[in-house]
């Protein structure tokens, strides 16, 4: 009997046991433990039992939750793992033809491939939704392959038509350490889309680029869709990046169940089977051409210079293109006579000419012997000319040749001041910016950084050459390249400030408006910090904070929170008004503050022109400017409704021009004093009445929160502003609460 029953027990224990081993991994929810044995899994890395419905023709259309497909190749020797992300147009996704038969491909290539069921519906929601599973299922993949059951060391993006388009705005968010090593992109839709109020494309390739290129469409596709792929493809070689596009002929990009847009026999499949297997390139092997000396095709007007330099020395030397060179045309020449001519000058520059071709000039003499006070450097536009020139440079090479020019100039002329100029927007083909301009704005960042404020300035002057959406101002330039004569004038007027204070004479500009707002200014009032030191700061951290978001203002701004800290004139630290409110809204992103306090506008046009801006690329850019212009002191003067709006229109214009991408959110001024009868008061309103039309009109996004921080009968309320000016912790909080929606983003 014991015997028996130990017999017994004996095979249920065995029993149990091959129970357990049959279930070992699963959940109580029937998931597996272990997502290496998984196909499906959650953007949390959980298995799954299964993805998104599909139906018979192969495509899901009822969405449930966001999925990831693991299709493991078959090889000893993996390279990588690809994110995969079928089109649809955010409405259904093509798992079967973009996705399966895409991932045979790339197992056959030595990929592991993890296909992406992400969020569609009717909505343009519906595209942000499906950027935050992208990076979430990227971020995923390259932080647990492991655990994912995933081998090799290579990450690539892969998308088709909508596909590609979220690949390529996943890329372009991905911080630098996050980026891919591939990029590809398939008939990619809407990379020629731009935002409301901006013609700048909507994406563009990331700051830092790693990652290589793969882009493809047929020839039959819609024209507008290619171009724009075209142009995102030279802008990413712009960018110094590794990139190839192919526009192909074989057949229309076809639909249907039978269709496998990279069946082997395909040019399509032979050309991603090369990509794939070659080696990413060495960047910048051998000499960089932008920055090698070579002589230009105006021998005839060189030895003219040399004759010139070696008779007469000059207080003032300019050296460029045609740009620079038309000021000796007859129409130019009033504005030469005005702004040059008394300060002894020199023009140096000759059209056509690349860096190059000045390095050349400098090196053979058109400086010698001379010690001008200052030397301003025009160059750049013809570096990257792809219409008129052979070869086209990135920015980081026309940056370099920038780099050797002011070399020169410093080892041959120790003693002068240098100007150098941002490289001017024009380009060919119209008033909106092509990959020409775009270069040219990379390469002019990194050229900013050359400035040190002693021997070398960096001088922007491209506002007055736009329109407030970034358009070129026929006005300005008529051929879309070269400034007119208004253009010219525009330049040397905006230039002015700075070129009379390294020369040391007076300014030359008798144009000056009668509206104290617009005419840029440095501190102005005294207050309870050092205005020149936070200026400091700001130059000093702006790069290594690489903002996501930057704050415009004056005091209400500045002691929100952030960085630079607030400080005593002393340099002790101050407590902020809103760190609360501060916290809630921001901690999350990368921001700079530029608040000051007692600034009006004036105040921000001239920091803006002297640095703070330069050489960043926020997404997002918050303005709230004008409350100080309401009111007189001995060192300025109380400024009308109109003249506020224009010198916050003039704010708007350089933040457009400055970071071209971001989108710009003006704030209303806040209200000011206890009392709606107060007159601070009502002119407050005429400004916000004014800039609400001024934002419509020009597509801006205007917010107002006066009604938050308000009684009913209009009575601001200590609680909220406890001087009726500056914001108190809850304050803060409605104005955080404004604007909270537009500042999040995937």
């Amino acid at each position: 009997m014991i015997k028996k029953f130990f017999i017994r027990s004996l095979i249920g224990v065995l029993l149990l046991c091959w129970i357990a081993l049959k279930t070992d991994g699963q959940t109580q929810t029937g998931q597996k433990k272990n997502p290496a044995f998984a196909n499906y899994v959650s953007l949390s890395g959980e298995t799954l039992p299964k993805g998104n419905p599909v139906g018979v023709n192969g495509n899901v259309s009822q969405f449930n939750s966001p999925a990831l497909h693991l299709i493991l190749a078959k090889t000893n020797s993996p390279k990588g793992t690809i994110l995969l992300l079928p089109g649809g147009a955010y409405e259904m996704l093509k798992v079967k033809n973009e996705g399966e038969k895409a991932a045979m491909f790339l197992n056959s290539e030595g990929f592991d491939v993890a296909i992406l069921e992400y969020h569609i519906a009717r909505n343009l929601q519906s595209r942000d939704h499906a950027l935050v599973d992208a990076m979430k299922a990227f971020r995923l993949l390259k932080t647990n392959p492991k655990e994912l059951g995933l081998r090799g060391n290579r990450f690539g993006i892969m998308g088709f038509a909508s596909g590609g388009h979220l690949a390529a705005r996943v890329i372009q968010k991905l911080n630098e350490k996050e980026q891919p090593d591939d990029l590809i992109l398939i008939s990619p839709s809407w990379l020629n889309e731009t935002n409301l109020g901006n013609v700048f494309p909507a994406i563009l390739p990331p700051v830092h680029l790693t990652a290589r290129l793969f882009a493809s469409f047929y020839s039959k596709e819609d024209s507008a869709s290619v171009k724009g792929c075209q142009e995102y493809t030279k802008t990413w070689k712009g960018y110094d990046g590794q990139a190839a596009f192919y526009l192909l002929n074989d057949s229309a990009r076809a639909s249907g169940k039978g269709f496998n847009p990279l069946e082997s026999k395909s040019k399509l499949a032979r050309l991603l089977k090369t990509f794939l297997e070659a080696k990413p390139e060495i960047p910048y092997a051998g000499p960089n051409p932008a920055a090698v000396p070579v002589e230009g095709y105006a021998r005839k007007r060189h030895e003219e210079k040399l004759a010139i330099v070696a008779k007469e020395k000059f207080d003032l030397i300019l050296i460029g293109n045609s740009i620079t060179h038309n000021f000796e045309k007859t129409e130019y020449q009033p504005i030469w006579n005005q702004f040059f001519a008394p300060r002894k000058a020199l023009n140096l520059g000759t059209s056509g000419y690349r860096t190059e071709n000045l390095i050349w000039n400098i090196q053979n003499g058109e400086l010698d012997g001379q010690s001008p006070k200052v030397v301003i450097v025009e160059i750049g536009t013809n570096n990257v000319d792809e219409k008129n020139y052979p070869t086209r440079h990135t920015a980081g090479q026309l940056a370099g040749g920038i780099e050797t020019i002011v070399k020169l100039i410093r080892e041959k002329l120790p003693d002068t001041k240098i100007i150098v100029l941002r490289c001017f927007p024009g380009c060919y083909g119209g008033p909106n910016p092509t990959s020409h301009r775009l270069i040219l704005e990379r390469a002019s960042d990194i050229v900013s950084r050359l400035a040190d404020g002693k021997h070398i300035f960096y001088s922007d002057v491209n506002h007055v050459f736009l329109n407030m959406d970034g358009s070129l101002n026929q006005a300005m330039m008529a051929d879309w390249l070269h400034p007119t004569p208004a253009g010219a004038k525009a330049w040397a007027q905006a230039m002015e400030p700075l070129l009379s204070e390294l020369m040391g004479d007076q300014s030359l500009d008798v144009d000056i408006p009668a509206n104290s707002a617009i005419v840029p200014v440095s501190k102005l009032e005294n207050d309870s910090y050092d205005w020149w030191q936070r200026h400091s700061d700001v130059l000093r951290i702006k790069d290594s904070i690489n903002p996501e978001i930057v704050l415009i203002g004056n005091s209400i701004t500045h002691f929100w929170g952030g960085e630079p800290k607030l400080k005593y004139a002393d340099g002790k630290p101050r407590i902020p008004n809103g760190p609360k409110a501060w916290d809630s809204l921001f901690g999350n992103y990368r921001v700079l503050n530029l608040g000051f306090g007692w600034d009006r506008t004036q105040n921000v046009l001239w920091r803006l022109d002297h640095g703070e801006l330069d050489g960043l690329h926020p997404r997002t850019v918050i303005i709230n400017i004008g409350t100080n212009n309401t009111s007189q002191t001995q060192n300025a003067r109380m400024n009308t409704a109109s003249e506020i709006v224009e010198g916050i229109h003039a704010v708007c214009m350089r933040v457009r021009s400055k970071v071209p991408g971001a989108k710009i959110i003006l704030m209303a001024v806040l209200p000011r004093e206890e009392s709606p009868a107060h007159p601070r008061r009502i002119l407050i309103n005429e400004i916000n009445k004014q800039l609400e039309v001024f934002a419509e009109k020009q597509k801006i996004t205007f917010v107002n929160i006066e009604s938050k921080m308000l009684t009913p009968d209009g009575i601001l309320q200590k609680e909220l502003a406890s001087d009726f000016c500056h914001p108190t912790e809850k304050g803060y909080q409605i104005w955080a609460d404004g604007i909270r929606s537009l500042i999040s983003e995937p």
